[in-house]
């Protein structure tokens, strides 16, 4: 089962997508931020893919997350979820290919479609 790494402030919206992702096929390991999200990429031994919300309270956003992830996990997707578009596209154009910018608001299922479809090209293990 792939490993995922769900990173999103707002509470409700972390529970109903872990519920989404796990019936989805998913083992999700939840971070309320980035500060967590990085602590959780330096302590596990792997992951499939990272789902992050973009801007969260704390010193590091979902960029941040999107970097150390690449620089523990060089291959990893990345889906980068945001309602404020502007200037993400550059930010994350460092990382291409292999990280989506999902506009918020989002459907579950499509988002559980995406990681699906993204993790299945990527197979650490």
């Amino acid at each position: 089962m792939n490993r995922l790494l769900l990173v999103e402030d707002e509470g409700l919206v972390r529970m109903v997508a872990r519920d989404v992702l796990e019936v989805g096929g998913f083992t999700v390991v939840e971070a309320e931020n980035g500060d967590e999200a990085i602590r959780l990429l330096d302590d596990l031994d792997h992951v499939d893919i990272v789902v992050t919300d973009v801007r969260m309270p704390g010193r590091h956003d979902g960029v941040d997350v999107a970097r150390h992830a690449r620089s523990r996990f060089p291959q990893i997707p990345v889906i980068v979820a945001t309602g404020f578009a502007a200037n993400i596209r550059d930010r994350l154009q460092q990382f291409a290919p292999g990280v989506v910018l999902v506009e918020k608001p989002y459907r579950l299922d499509r988002l559980a479609a995406l990681a699906r479809s993204l993790s299945g090209s990527h197979q650490s293990h």
